[in-house]
């Protein structure tokens, strides 16, 4: 399932680069330092007779005078597992091309081959390669790679043999070189996040910085709104400017009085329950189960009195709530629910979306996260009364199309640019789920028995996103929390401590005692390197130093 999910974005991307109408648009191209530019090949750029005069000299040289550059290069653009990027230097000269071809029959993995270029510019093709590989590694997630170069190249396969996750294989005729195990990884601080910028977020940003503004200033805010209440599967979805924004915009439309109530889970981030005080309500908190981190609905029933208008489940880093449990505790109770969904864009429950069982839901665009517009968030709903409220909100009070107000109101919005990244990342963002589950099966094939920790666990009707992989250290771990983290910080591996039970933060207005296994959580969990375009190599890497830790300490 991953490796088709995987393969669509893969082929999406391709599409994308080879359309013709966006020819050299920023984004279209991949940076190669100082030297150059990668640029995909479209049909109008196949119609450069200069171009192809020097790809077919470049190939004689590099394979024989039988091979027919113009066939081939129109064959490229026709299939879609195919792309070939022309290397251009700082001039914008082209000085070589490079087909790429994604195998998916066996085994899924690249094949950089028919590699023509001009013998002068090896230093610039060996950097175009170099950079071609971290671009397919953050973008495509592709983990296994060929490049299949004549063996009379011996330049340019000495420069190539400097990249140290580089293998080489030597045929008859061609040397074939594969990614290895990368020996440098450790050397910089690995990071608990980073997001997959592909090319379409570039392309949309620059349009919306370029010509987004005046007739166009919402341009890409109504087309992400559209293509994310889609994806989420709810009627309504409004851009805001954060998650915390969108929440209390919720909030505010439920009417809460002074000493409603609204239950929220003890273990989330701080957000959750500031956005109840900001409305004007008193958060109250629920304990959360042990194997899965989701807010318990025993508890929930336990905590339910007259006074309770809201219930807030927390889709806990990207694992699903018990939302069809939860729907009927509030339908019983005449409660709303307000679904924290901030992590978990693309999570599923019987495969249905988080976000789209409660009144509103709220999702979280920050940097950290898996789709990323820097900050930002979108309110959801399926209810159309509720939508109009919360849109007035939204927009300070006033009467749409006028400038009178006629309640208190917000602003909590997302700008345009904002809006053109998302719009990017949602079109993307199956196949970046995939890569976290990815990345939390590496964790766990490596980590599941080792004595000392434990996993959290998604159960069998839900698909988690593992928007951060979390272990927490058990009763049989000889080494405290903190000094765990700064074992792994010492081999540059960052990490941060899942967050504390917040029932015990001194402002709240109703005073509660940490619920306990909240409280044991938020003491020994803590999140792992989780960043969506982390290779294999690097999750070995924290793992040997993650057992050396346990082991020895």
């Amino acid at each position: 399932m991953g490796e088709r999910i995987f393969i669509k974005n893969i082929i999406s991307e391709f599409d994308f680069l080879k359309d013709k109408k966006n020819s050299l648009k920023s984004g279209y191209v991949i940076d190669v330092g100082n030297s150059g530019f990668l640029i995909p090949l479209n049909i109008d750029l196949i119609k450069n007779k200069e171009l192809i005069r020097n790809t077919q000299e470049w190939n004689i040289k590099s394979y024989s005078d039988d091979f027919s550059v113009l066939d081939n290069l129109k064959k490229t653009i026709d299939v879609p597992e195919k792309i070939c990027f022309l290397v251009a230097d700082k001039t914008f000269s082209y000085r070589g091309l490079f087909e790429v071809n994604v195998n998916h029959d066996n085994s899924f993995n690249s094949i950089i081959e028919n590699l023509t270029y001009d013998d002068d510019y090896q230093n610039l093709i060996f950097s175009s390669l170099k950079s071609l590989i971290k671009w397919s590694i953050s973008v495509l997630f592709i983990e296994q790679f060929f490049i299949k170069i004549n063996i009379e190249k011996k330049n340019l396969i000495k420069n190539l043999n400097r990249i140290n996750f580089i293998k080489i294989e030597n045929t008859k005729n061609f040397s074939i070189m594969k990614l290895s195990k990368d020996e440098s990884i450790g050397e910089q601080m690995i990071l608990t996040a980073g997001p997959s910028i592909g090319s379409r977020e570039k392309v949309f940003a620059l349009d919306a910085a370029s010509n987004g503004w005046n007739n166009q200033w919402d341009k890409y805010l109504k087309e992400f709104e559209s293509k994310f209440a889609e994806y989420v599967g709810v009627k309504y979805a409004i851009a805001t400017s954060s998650c915390t924004g969108a929440m209390h915009i919720a909030l505010m439309s439920l009417d809460l009085k002074k000493g409603d109530e609204v239950i929220v889970p003890d273990i989330t981030w701080v957000s959750t329950a500031n956005a109840v005080l900001l409305a004007g309500g008193i958060p109250v908190f629920a304990d959360i189960d042990l194997k899965t981190w989701k807010i318990d609905p025993n508890s929930i029933k336990k905590l339910i009195n007259s006074k309770t208008r809201a219930i807030m489940p927390v889709h806990l880093y990207g694992n699903p709530c018990d939302m069809n449990i939860i729907m009927e505790i509030a339908k019983e109770n005449n409660l709303f629910v307000i679904e924290d969904a901030a992590p978990s864009i693309g999570a599923e429950i019987n495969g249905k979306k988080t976000g789209s069982f409660g009144h509103f839901s709220a999702f979280s665009f920050q940097g950290a996260k898996l789709a990323v517009t820097g900050e930002g968030g979108m309110l959801c709903t399926n209810d159309e009364e509720l939508y109009k409220k919360a849109y007035r909100i939204h927009d300070q009070g006033r009467i749409p199309g006028t400038f009178w107000i006629e309640e208190l109101g917000l602003k909590y919005k997302m700008s345009n640019i904002q809006a053109a990244l998302g719009l990017g990342q949602i079109i993307r963002n199956d196949a970046m789920v995939e890569a976290k589950r990815r990345i939390n099966n590496w964790y766990k094939e490596r980590l599941e028995g080792v004595g000392g920790i434990d996993f959290w666990s998604e159960d069998e009707n839900t698909k988690s996103i593992y928007w951060m992989t979390n272990i927490r250290l058990n009763k049989n771990s000889k080494i405290n929390r903190d000094k765990f983290c700064q074992k792994l910080k010492s081999y540059n591996i960052d990490s941060r401590p899942v967050f504390p039970a917040i029932s015990q933060y001194p402002y709240w207005p109703k005073k509660q005692d940490p619920q306990p296994i909240a409280k044991l959580v938020g003491d020994t969990g803590i999140n792992l390197p989780s960043g969506v375009a982390l290779t294999k190599n690097h999750i070995d890497y924290i793992c040997d130093k993650i057992i050396e830790i346990i082991k020895f300490d």
